[in-house]
């Protein structure tokens, strides 16, 4: 009985705590990141995109605030339509033989940027994003993954104003503060399992408010070369909100009560550089880092719950990696070409994934365009597609090794699921931009 408790504690850990982090939307950067915020960028694999050339490279790069004359405003919508298809092989929690079930969604991604020009040299801007997101729902939910997980739906708005100064014709520094709401709806369930009588059914919502800061450098030495070098902070965040569980026989008599958890969402630091070869063609580049490192053990308590502690989470993620090549052909003075290829090493390992974040390597594949309609408006679009590598997960028991995912050493009967994830994903996007 012992045992059961402890599963049900530690896998609603797993998807309430890790849900608190994530934004609305589906996670297409690393671990449960949300790297869509360009329509432009988009469509050359994110390359080049703290290096400035488009309003939207602020999100990388504060100091490409000071990228336009005047006052310039940017909008994108980027649609998301993945697959998600988790394979349960084995353990105690599959009572037949291995079944498939698509936790994936079609979610909306948006993004806004707006600055104006307030002197020769000073530029005062905008970003309104959602940099973490993941929402999952299962095609079947009483398959037998259920216990772990069933859906997810989480809200993050990020409010970044940002001023950047010319201290050169050359060289532009900016720096700017993050603003960052999450709101989390969970629900999970003991759906189609010899262990249903025993476990209740739970459910969390909670939110809080983050704040963080951004700041960059933007250099551009010769007519034609840009390099830029872009930093968003962590943000801590200590997400609170109403904590409730069925009675089970496993798992005790109901609780309903409220918890906090806290967890620090990682730094990232992004290098970009555009070089033009002749007037109308461009190469792009990007390395990106990010401090996934930061996500370790994390503990929702309560004074409701037995000795203080709801849940206990141990991802124990690794620091994540981006590179992106893309070159850029201007075909007239309306339409401007883009492609991009582009390789993400997650920082979810085999040996750390779940089942609500089946994150793994990928390489993305991409191509778009912008379109100058007037003077004052030009309409971007773009197109990507996502290869990722196929992961493994397996969970245990806590009662046996305190942690949510097996190890070498974890015997049969302390396995609850096993199996395979496949994932993949297309990107369709969309943006204006408007000169006032």
């Amino acid at each position: 009985m012992a045992i059961l408790t402890s599963m049900r504690s530690a896998h609603f850990g797993a998807a309430a705590v890790a849900g608190l982090t994530l934004a609305i939307g589906a996670a297409h950067a690393g671990g449960f990141a949300v790297r869509e915020q360009s329509a432009y960028f988009l469509g050359s694999a994110f390359a080049g995109s703290a290096a400035g050339g488009d309003l939207s490279s602020m999100y990388w790069n504060s100091a490409a605030t000071a990228t336009g004359t005047g006052c310039n405003a940017s909008a994108s919508l980027t649609a998301v339509f993945g697959q998600a298809i988790e394979t349960a092989q084995s353990g105690i929690l599959v009572t037949g033989p291995p079944t498939s079930n698509d936790v994936g969604t079609a979610p909306l991604v948006p993004s806004t940027f707006a600055a104006c020009q307030l002197t020769d040299r000073l530029y005062l801007g905008l970003g309104l994003n959602a940099p973490f997101g993941i929402t999952t729902k299962p095609d079947n939910t009483t398959w037998a993954g259920s216990p772990v997980a069933i859906t997810s739906k989480v809200f993050s708005f990020d409010i970044n104003p940002t001023l950047a100064y010319k201290l050169t014709p050359e060289l532009t520094v900016g720096i700017g503060v993050q603003i960052e709401f999450l709101s989390a709806r969970l629900n999970h369930g003991p759906f189609n399992s010899p262990f249903g009588p025993l476990l209740g059914a739970r459910a969390f919502d909670a939110d809080d408010w983050g704040v963080g800061a951004t700041a960059g450098i933007l250099w551009q030495p010769v007519r034609g070369t840009s390099v830029g070098l872009g930093y968003r902070s962590a943000v801590n965040e200590n997400v609170g909100g109403d904590f409730t569980r069925g009675f089970g026989l496993g798992s005790g008599p109901a609780v309903m009560t409220t918890a906090s958890a806290g967890i620090t969402l990682p730094d990232e630091v992004t290098l970009s550089a555009r070089q033009y070869l002749t007037p109308q063609v461009a190469l792009l580049g990007t390395i990106e880092w990010q401090n996934w490192s930061r996500v370790q053990n994390i503990t929702a308590t309560s004074a409701g719950c037995l000795g203080g502690v709801c849940e206990v989470l141990n991802l124990n993620y690794h620091d994540g990696w981006f590179y992106s090549i893309g070159a850029e052909y201007i075909l007239n003075p309306a339409i401007t070409l883009r492609a991009g290829v582009a390789y993400e090493t997650s920082p979810i390992q085999d040996s750390t994934r779940d089942i609500l974040v089946p994150d793994s390597n990928r390489v993305e594949l991409a191509a778009g365009a912008s379109f100058k309609y007037s003077d004052w408006l030009t309409f971007d679009v773009g197109y990507s597609h996502l290869f990722f590598q196929d992961g493994t997960y397996c969970i245990a028991s806590p009662a046996f090794n305190g942690t949510t995912h097996c190890n070498a050493a974890t015997p049969a009967p302390f396995v609850l699921i096993s199996g395979k994830s496949d994932v993949a994903a297309d990107l369709l996007t969309f943006g204006l931009k408007y000169k006032f």
